[in-house]
């Protein structure tokens, strides 16, 4: 994979962000729930492609899926074990893992599969498309979701995520960023 794991993830939100209307309502965060109880299905693929991406990254147990989640969130949501475990059967019956080996106490640790690999890349060309959808629209977005004295700032924020996304350089483009906010604090 050539996008780093992190940005990998952000691109999988905001593939299925994408994929539902822009006017509802995507962060519950009193009840710490990905979306709208009308398509909790969303929440599931969404945890699905990101265990699929963590464990194309590095073989894994459900139990370190569920401590990276609960790192990545800041211990704000940490699917249940009732949901990874069977999600991680459910995978594994679709063809997207296996099992790699079974560890201590019946721990099974997963890998990614070919038919994995090639769900990964399909979700990276749909993320692309929707770059550019969001490149069409994005003015009208931010025009209908941000304050006006707000819509400059958010243009400008933009334009250096695709800079920085796209340098050949990350550790400029780190330190760039990370003296912006020193700057900026």
């Amino acid at each position: 994979m050539n996008n780093p794991p992190d940005t990998f993830a952000a691109s999988l939100l905001l593939y299925h962000l994408s994929q539902k209307p822009l006017y509802s309502s995507f962060l519950n965060c009193s009840d710490m729930t990905l979306w709208s109880t009308a398509s909790v299905g969303k929440e599931r693929k969404f945890l699905e492609l990101y265990a699929l991406r963590a464990i194309a990254s590095t073989p894994q147990a459900g139990y370190d899926l569920l401590k990276d989640i609960e790192g990545k969130t800041d211990g704000k949501w940490v699917p249940s074990k009732g949901l990874i475990y069977p999600l991680l059967d459910e995978m594994e019956e679709k063809g997207l893992i296996e099992i790699q080996e079974i560890g201590e106490r019946s721990k099974k640790i997963y890998r990614i599969t070919e038919k994995g690999q090639k769900e990964l890349e399909t979700v990276k060309e749909k993320y692309k498309e929707t770059q550019k959808r969001f490149d069409t629209f994005r003015k009208l977005f931010f025009g209908t979701f941000l304050p006006s004295e707000e819509l400059e700032v958010a243009e400008l924020f933009h334009t250096l995520m695709r800079k920085v996304m796209e340098s050949p350089d990350k550790e400029k483009a780190k330190k760039v960023l990370q003296k912006a906010l020193e700057e900026l604090s």
